[in-house]
C-alpha cells in the first residue's frame, strides 16, 4: 500500500498554520486573512470577485475575509468608476505600510520552511503539489 499523499499534506498544512500564525499575528491578521491580503498586495485594485478567483475559495469565505480586513483598516472598497455596480478593493495606507514587512516575514518563514532542500528539490516538490493543485481547480 502506498503512503497517503493526502494525510501527509494535511498534516503539513496543519503544522504550517500553527507556525505560520507565529509569522502574520505581529501584523494584526490572521493565517485565513494573509491569504487575501497578500493577493491583494499583488493586485491592488480588484474586484471582491476576482478576489476569490486568485485564492480559489467561495465567495462567502472572500466576504468574510475582506470584511476582517476592512475592520481592521488593511483595505478598503470603492465603487468602480467604470461599472457603478462594482466596488474595488485597494489596500490602506496601513496596509502598504505593513506589506514590505510581511512580504519579508513571509519569505523568511518560506526559506526556514525549505531551507535544507537543494532548489532542484524544491522545484520538484513545488512542480508535483503545482500540479495536484490544479487537479482541485478544474
Amino acid at each position: 500500500m502506498k503512503p497517503s499523499i493526502g494525510r501527509i499534506i494535511s498534516l503539513l498544512s496543519r503544522e504550517i498554520a500553527m507556525e505560520l500564525k507565529d509569522v502574520v499575528e505581529p501584523f494584526g491578521i490572521t493565517v485565513g486573512e494573509e491569504l487575501y491580503f497578500m493577493a491583494l498586495a499583488h493586485e491592488d485594485g480588484i474586484t471582491q470577485d476576482r478576489l476569490t478567483e486568485l485564492v480559489s475559495v467561495d465567495k462567502s469565505a472572500t466576504a468574510r475575509a475582506v470584511k476582517a480586513l476592512e475592520n481592521k483598516g488593511l483595505i478598503r472598497r470603492d465603487i468602480d468608476q467604470k461599472d457603478k455596480r462594482n466596488k474595488k478593493l485597494y489596500l490602506t495606507e496601513a496596509g502598504h505600510e505593513i506589506y514590505p514587512k510581511l512580504s519579508k516575514a513571509l519569505a523568511s518563514f518560506n526559506e526556514k520552511l525549505t531551507s535544507e532542500w537543494t532548489d532542484e528539490q524544491y522545484n520538484q516538490v513545488y512542480h508535483s503539489l503545482e500540479i495536484l493543485q490544479q487537479r482541485f481547480q478544474k
